[in-house]
């Protein structure tokens, strides 16, 4: 698995901290599904549209 490692203003660490215990998980294991969910929608090309910024 590669390791990515992202600097966050700390405020917006102690909310996803607060929201990750919320739902009984760790801040870790929420932002890796979060990204996770966020890949998998994904298009596999580019185009030209109004999602085409997703893909970038």
């Amino acid at each position: 698995m590669t390791e990515v490692k992202v600097e966050l203003p700390d405020a917006l660490a102690a909310e996803i901290a607060r929201r990750a215990a919320a739902l009984g998980t760790t801040a870790e294991e929420w932002v890796s599904s979060v990204v996770q969910d966020v890949a998998a929608d994904l298009p596999e090309e580019t185009v030209d549209g109004p999602d085409c910024w997703i893909a970038r």
